[in-house]
């Protein structure tokens, strides 16, 4: 196997959607600490992830905090792992916490590449291609590539780009790097650096059977699969059968700009999910959730199936700034639950299809902007009448088929006149088209139509039958 790994040192505040310059806070019993480095400002150059509470506040008295939230973090690293199913499976989503006070989690994704190097031109191909799809994610990564999972996290969060391809070559590239960077607890590896094996190459080369009777069985088998000797035990991601996910804001927002952030987070997990499963869909349900009352509920149907999170985000944003929450909000909610599959115009490979879902794209923008009633295309009614053989229909209704027997069709042309004009009886030399029809809803029709030419075009008129004129009722190009 080869499993490539990213490690995000700053989720903690990037599932919350903080500034570079607000903190996060951790805590232990009753003990708090730094959890997501401070990257901006004065307070940037001296803070730094895992300080305590009161020696941040000592070196930076105006530092700004904000709770960690487990949950938010689960969420993204769960979008995160969505994103990577397209370049490999499983794909595995870690949240490594250790239980001392002021230890760091590890917020880890890995994805097994092994089957997909040829499909993306090799692994440096295919890394940059992930690190390219990270940055509309707006997080901070760092990539790992080696044969075991503990392995490609340690190689990751040295700062190791080099990928490791086999198992044979693990020991070397690994010798140099620190214990610190195993998920172990903190009093085994003080046990281990206070008798001078601080490096993997000094654990490389102790014993294993001393290992095991000075430090337990665990450090030896955790370094069997640290160099891929072992199988490593994994939980993979698997995308739930409907989509829901929620972005709680920091306070009440009242206007649509300060919502688009979380929105755009919210589509881009929509679309790794939809990516993930391999399916498109065309209908979306956001909830803006409120402190008091009932949650504003915005559906959306787009007039094609779609799984890009630009196309999704564009048309949310269009219908919050044509209709604006009247209250304020508290949490975004999108979920969605029917699918469809990807059809092969929807994947081809030549995008022959872009003309076409541009207009769509469009459609679906002028809709939300100006409502769906300011938008229509005629539909077929079931009428002989001409006048009322067409409805106007919106435009994410299907149209219905109508069919007549081959010996029944005649050509109709598309132009016709609001009221039929009164002419002088023309030369008709075709055999006549007879409605008789209408009695039922007072608009009866008892008529004999003919094509016929007046000067240089081509018209379409009748005989009414009741009276004996003659009506221009529609023309021909």
């Amino acid at each position: 196997m080869l499993w490539l790994c990213l490690d995000f040192p700053a989720l903690g505040r990037e599932a919350l959607g903080l500034d570079a310059d607000l903190a996060v806070l951790g805590a232990h019993g009753s003990h708090r600490w730094l959890i997501a480095e401070v990257a901006g400002g004065a307070a940037g150059k001296t803070l730094t992830a895992g300080l305590s509470l009161a020696e941040a506040r000592s070196r930076s008295p105006e530092l700004q905090t904000r709770p960690r939230q487990p949950e938010a973090e689960r969420e993204q690293l769960e979008a995160l792992a969505h994103a990577l199913y397209r370049f490999g499976s499983p794909v595995v989503a870690e949240v490594l916490e250790q239980a001392e006070p002021f230890a760091l989690p590890r917020w880890r994704v890995s994805v097994e590449i092994g089957a997909s190097l040829s499909l993306f031109g090799g692994v440096e191909a295919l890394r940059e291609q992930v690190l390219l799809d990270l940055l509309d994610w707006n997080c901070a990564a760092r990539a790992g590539i080696a044969p075991s999972r503990l392995a490609a996290g340690m190689l990751a969060e040295a700062g190791e780009t080099t990928p490791c391809l086999r198992a044979e070559d693990l020991p070397a590239r690994l010798k140099p790097l620190p214990i610190s960077l195993l998920p172990w607890p903190a009093a085994t590896l003080e046990a281990l650096a206070s008798v001078g094996l601080d490096q993997l190459d000094a654990l490389f080369a102790a014993p294993q059977e001393t290992l095991r009777q000075r430090f337990g069985p665990e450090v030896p088998r955790d370094l069997e699969r640290l160099l891929a000797r072992r199988a490593e035990p994994y939980r993979a991601i698997e995308p739930p059968p409907v989509f829901a996910a929620r972005f709680e804001l920091h306070g009440e927002v009242d206007n649509v700009e300060t919502l688009l952030f979380p929105l755009k987070r919210l589509t881009q997990r929509f679309a790794a999910y939809l990516s993930a499963r391999a399916v498109t869909a065309m209908h979306c349900r956001l909830e803006l959730r409120h402190d008091l009352g009932p949650p504003t509920v915005v559906p959306l149907q787009l007039l094609s199936p779609s799984r890009e999170a630009g196309r999704w985000f564009e048309i949310l944003r269009e219908r919050l700034y044509r209709q604006p929450p009247t209250q304020a909000v508290r949490e975004l909610h999108l979920s969605a639950a029917d699918f469809l599959p990807v059809t092969g115009s929807q994947a081809a490979l030549f995008d022959e299809h872009r003309l076409s879902r541009e207009r769509q794209a469009l459609l679906e923008k002028l809709i939300a902007r100006y409502g769906e009633p300011c938008l229509w295309r005629p539909a077929l009614a079931d009428d002989h009448r001409p006048e009322k053989a067409w409805a106007s229909a919106a435009l994410t209704t299907p149209s219905p088929t109508l069919a007549l027997p081959a010996g029944r069709r005649r050509r109709r042309p598309l132009w016709l006149l609001p009221q039929p004009k009164p002419i002088g009886q023309p030369a008709a030399d075709d055999l006549p088209e007879r409605i008789e029809t209408g009695w039922w809803d007072g608009a009866a029709a008892h008529r004999d139509y003919h094509r016929v030419h007046l000067g240089e075009r081509s018209a379409w008129v009748y005989r009414d039958l009741d009276d004996g004129r003659w009506y221009l009722q529609g023309l021909w190009e």
